[in-house]
């Protein structure tokens, strides 16, 4: 009789290893423009978004989700839906990287957004809703351009820096 179930204990193992609980993991959100988001690499294009390289700095137990897309300014994340899909995901012990302000600097109505005004209240609602799912909310400022004026990297986000260090004061 004890050879005949000897195959028993392994099966028993087998099954009950089978329903192991994993390591939870924590998601990373990163919402924001093109200087985050991910890019075709096809072709060979050589343009990527820090976004893309993020992941290698971390374990399995922590997944990239990168939401970022080109043009995108604070008012036309949320006004597409983006925002909505992402804040929806959103668990307890998440966090969301927001990194806007290249694009909310342009003038056309769809993307602009006012410094001091509709620029913080965008990064506010993001903060504000991270935190009411149980998320962590990280405010990055804007990627330096590339503007030279005699030969020194000049500054072209003037207020727009100011607006996510001001929110994350408010806001602690």
């Amino acid at each position: 009789m004890k050879t005949k179930n000897a195959w028993l204990l392994p099966l028993l193992f087998l099954l009950f290893s089978a329903f192991r609980a994993d390591k939870p993991v924590t998601t990373l959100f990163l919402i924001g423009d093109s200087t985050m988001a991910n890019k075709s690499i096809a072709g060979g294009n050589p343009e990527r978004g820090w976004g893309m390289v993020l992941g290698s700095f971390f374990a399995d137990d922590v997944r990239i989700d990168n939401h970022a897309k080109n043009g995108r300014s604070s008012k036309s994340f949320i006004d597409e839906g983006l925002w909505e899909k992402v804040i929806a995901q959103v668990k307890p012990g998440d966090y969301v990287f927001i990194q806007f302000g290249h694009n909310d600097e342009k003038t056309d109505e769809k993307r602009h957004t006012v410094p001091g005004g509709t620029f913080d209240a965008n990064l506010r609602r993001f903060v504000d809703e991270t935190r009411a799912k149980g998320g962590t909310p990280v405010l990055f400022n804007s990627i330096v351009r590339r503007h030279f004026v005699d030969s020194v990297l000049t500054d072209t986000h003037g207020a727009y820096l100011e607006s996510p260090r001001n929110v994350a004061a408010e806001r602690k």
